[in-house]
């Protein structure tokens, strides 16, 4: 009932209550009846009018304040599940902040998160609470006792079970004797449904239709979360594979140089020793020796590098900033990061990779090529595009006079910048220090 309608009630019932009760005595009662009489009657009429609308009224408030409290709990669980998820784009953290905020919003038994996989369409348990642990197996697959999962994606509708004892497919789910009302709700998300929402609650505490109607409107709204935090997933371990493909490259070929290099010197060390050269021999051993060293600390370096832990979920800004202050704390090149506070900065897991393999691949050659120098790093990202700037007051180099078989490295962060979708860009002179800016544009960037 409308806030209208009850203020119309409660204007016209007792306006009217009071004219047929006039019209009632006047027809019955005539001058001869005493007063005393006519005053019973009428204070009986009145109260129990008085009566009958204040139980309606106050019935009406009390419908009126359960329907709030029931849309005050959905708002509650709602915001929970949306501020929870909003915080994490990590799949299984996701599934179990929404089984939990079910689990305590609808005082639940058990709960669970089924989503259906992309490899092989089967539907695999991502998150549970309550549920006996052979539902699914090592991989996650539902076995027999889906408790209507299929049933719940093959309709795309809520599916209730008044009994779990009286139903084979919800029976071996639960411990056995359970008796329990269990809830099947589809999780939707463009059209498709991707999955299902699980609870079970005892008999003796039947879920209402405004709870199976809340966990209905659940899986409606989780539905473009879990399916971001699918994809994001997806996308890190392509990030990760592509990633290790390109560092294996990378290896491969700066090994081959060095092996190449290696085995030009042997040859000449060899004629050296044949001719007697003991002088000259000495000192190509020490620029073999050399050469050796450092390309030991370089692969060194590159494994530390690898082992570093790459920013695929979570603050890019802080993640940078952690890097740069071990980066000086290992090597001892001051390193000062221009960009330490600020919003948090959220990007794509394929760009923070590119990104931080550009920013060690620029530090690493700071210390290789500019010894004694000191670097800065600045971040800053806006609405239109995120920028790192790494530079140093070292030596410098002519850029235009560096071909395909120098500066290794450079070519490399160029081949990163334009896989982001961005650009590298390049400034130095001898003497002069030298600047590198990366730019990535909008699209992959997402300032918190």
């Amino acid at each position: 009932m409308s806030e209208r309608t009850l203020r119309w009630i409660s204007v016209v019932v007792p306006t009217a209550s009071v004219v047929v009760f006039e019209l009632f005595t006047h027809v019955l009662f005539t001058h001869s009846v005493p007063m005393w009489v006519n005053l019973v009657v009428a204070f009986t009429g009145v109260s129990i009018g008085a009566s009958a609308f204040s139980a309606f009224v106050f019935g009406t408030m009390g419908r009126l304040e359960s329907e709030l409290r029931e849309r005050n709990r959905r708002l509650v669980l709602m915001n929970a599940v949306a501020q929870e998820a909003s915080e994490s784009l990590e799949l299984e953290e996701v599934a179990v902040s929404i089984t939990r905020n079910v689990m305590q919003c609808m005082t639940a038994d058990s709960a669970g998160v089924a989503l259906v996989s992309e490899d092989d369409g089967e539907l695999r348990l991502v998150a549970q609470s309550g549920l006996l642990p052979g539902i699914a197996d090592a991989g996650g697959r539902l076995g027999p006792y889906d408790c209507e999962c299929r049933k719940a994606l093959a309709r795309g509708q809520t599916i209730t079970v008044e009994d779990s004892r009286m139903n084979a497919a919800c029976a071996g789910a639960f411990p056995e004797g359970a008796a329990l009302t269990c809830v099947t709700a589809p999780i939707r998300s463009k059209g498709n449904n991707i999955g299902a929402i699980l609870l079970a609650r005892s008999n003796s505490r039947p879920l209402s239709p405004d709870e199976v109607g809340l966990l209905t409107a659940l899986g409606l709204q989780v539905g473009p979360v879990l399916q971001n935090a699918q994809l994001f997933s997806k996308s890190g371990a392509i990030a990760v594979l592509e990633e290790r493909q390109r560092v294996a490259r990378e290896v491969h070929d700066g090994l081959a140089q060095t092996l190449g290099y290696l085995n030009v010197q042997m040859g000449i060390i060899d004629r050296l020793l044949a001719g007697g050269e003991l002088d000259k021999v000495r000192a190509e051993l020490e620029a073999t020796t050399r050469v050796t060293r450092d390309t030991y600390d370089e692969l060194r370096q590159s494994i530390v590098d690898l082992r570093a832990p790459l920013p695929l979920r979570g603050d890019f800004r802080r993640t940078l900033r952690e890097y740069v202050d071990r980066f000086t704390l290992q090597t001892g090149v001051p390193c000062q990061f221009e960009g330490r506070h600020g919003s948090a900065l959220a990007l794509s897991p394929s760009v923070e990779v590119q990104l931080i393999r550009i920013v060690q691949e620029a530090l690493t050659n700071v210390k290789k090529h500019a010894p004694g120098a000191r670097a800065w790093l600045s971040l800053k990202a806006n609405h239109n595009r995120v920028s790192v700037t790494i530079q140093d007051d070292g030596p410098g180099f002519d850029p235009a006079g560096v071909g395909d078989s120098g500066r290794f490295g450079l070519k490399t962060m160029k081949e990163r910048a334009e896989s982001a979708g961005g650009s590298l860009d390049i400034k130095s002179r001898p003497g002069g220090g030298t600047r590198l800016e990366v730019m990535i544009p909008v699209e992959s960037v997402k300032v918190a």
